[in-house]
């Protein structure tokens, strides 16, 4: 954050405009050194303070003019410097002030205990609710439900670990925990060695997308919402972001991608949150990739977008129906949307400075026998699993060769 110059003795000389990053609410660093994903809590935010107005010095008066009196040309200059200096305190406050972040302790977990379907694997109660999202960790699979479940495959059976209320539509893993997000901040966190569930709100803004990281996670919803959780706690990680934020990729504290509406896509670098176009102004969903250099985006009407550095360029999907889910794996890129579409992009992911497409991009249409529509797409092992539903059934499908392997559900 820069700080105010002080004002100068004449008036200020006028300065091209510059796109400026949007600066996150970082997490303050340790004194020690810290492993790269690691935030501590922030310090409270200095509020800069006014720039001083400069008191006006009196010029001795001229000749035959009374005690109280200044020449008209003395006046104004006075004046001048009078109205600078207001102003240009006014702007520092203005450009320089930033919402100071309140860490927000996670609640304490609870003991789920998980109680096994009737007939586990094949009874049909379990996908008589809409399915959202899913993660794999080394664990167990889960899939979360919009609107009152959570589901969990262990390699055999389908476990209902939980059947609360509780809407959740976006959901991440790593090796040992899932994170869960929906409407209205909502946040559910479960340690799957532990076999706790934590649940709790960090924000009245609807999450829309989940990136679970080494130490936390960062969330991101609508009116710009973006919130890191490190150390146990939830602070805002953005500010400035107006548009609705749908999906994210995160490779570190400085490094990540975040989509949303009107086409939108911002990169997380060191200064902040750098606005990148991509050439189209639709909804974009998803985002999925190996590194900030290489990534693929989706989204409404059949929209594909391939990363190469900063330039986004559009891959021919062959559809106008919206793409919902994207993921990473090895050089393919595995879509999944409305009408039970499922979309492969050979040779998606490129290095920084190659050509797009390196060699012709190959889109392939792969038929899952369901025309419901599909949200959730991820890879585990040499499996890609997806999720869908349709008004109150739901079906997962493992995937293997690019045929169905299994198939659970009545989607």
């Amino acid at each position: 954050m820069a700080s105010t110059p002080p004002p100068s003795d004449h008036p200020p000389e006028d300065t091209p405009k510059t796109e400026k990053a949007t600066q996150p609410e970082k997490a303050a660093q340790p004194d020690t050194a810290a492993q790269p994903d690691t935030a501590a809590k922030t310090d409270n935010a200095t509020q800069p303070e006014k720039a001083p107005v400069p008191a006006p010095s009196r010029a001795p008066a001229p000749p035959g003019s009374g005690d109280g009196a200044l020449p008209l040309g003395y006046a104004g200059i006075i004046a001048v410097l009078l109205v600078v200096a207001a102003v240009g305190g006014g702007l520092a406050i203005g450009t320089l002030a930033r919402p100071s972040p309140t860490p927000r302790p996670t609640p304490a977990p609870t003991v789920a205990v998980p109680t096994r379907t009737p007939v586990p694997t094949t009874d049909p109660q379990v996908f008589f609710q809409q399915l959202s999202a899913g993660c794999a960790t080394e664990q167990g699979l889960w899939v979360v439900a919009n609107g009152g479940a959570l589901l969990r495959y262990g390699g055999k059976d389908w476990t209902q670990v939980d059947s609360t209320l509780r809407t959740l539509t976006h959901a991440s893993c790593d090796a040992g925990t899932l994170y869960a997000v929906g409407p209205v901040g909502a946040v559910l966190i479960v340690d799957d060695r532990a076999r706790s569930i934590n649940a709790f709100d960090v924000t009245v803004e609807d999450l829309r997308a989940v990136a679970a990281m080494p130490q936390g996670a960062m969330v991101v919803g609508t009116q710009g919402m973006v919130m890191l959780l490190s150390g146990g706690t939830w602070q805002p990680y953005a500010s400035g972001i107006e548009e609705d934020l749908n999906g994210l990729i995160v490779f570190g504290l400085e490094s990540a991608w975040i989509v949303g509406s009107k086409g939108v896509s911002y990169r997380l670098e060191v200064a902040g949150w750098r606005p990148v176009k991509t050439g189209v102004d639709v909804t974009l969903r998803a985002i999925a990739g190996p590194s900030a250099g290489t990534a693929v985006a989706v989204g409404d009407g059949g929209t594909i977008l391939a990363l190469s550095g900063l330039t986004w360029t559009k891959v021919e999907s062959g559809i106008d129906t919206p793409l919902r889910a994207v993921a990473a794996v090895g050089s393919t890129a595995w879509a999944v949307g409305d009408g039970g579409v499922v979309l492969t992009v050979d040779d998606a992911f490129v290095l920084p400075g190659s050509a797009i497409p390196a060699k012709p991009t190959v889109v392939s249409r792969i038929d899952i026998g369901t025309t419901c529509t599909l949200t959730s797409v991820f890879a585990r092992g040499q499996d890609i699993w997806i999720v869908g539903s349709h008004g109150g059934v739901s079906g997962v499908w493992r995937v293997r060769d690019g045929k169905v392997a299994e198939r659970w559900g009545e989607c």
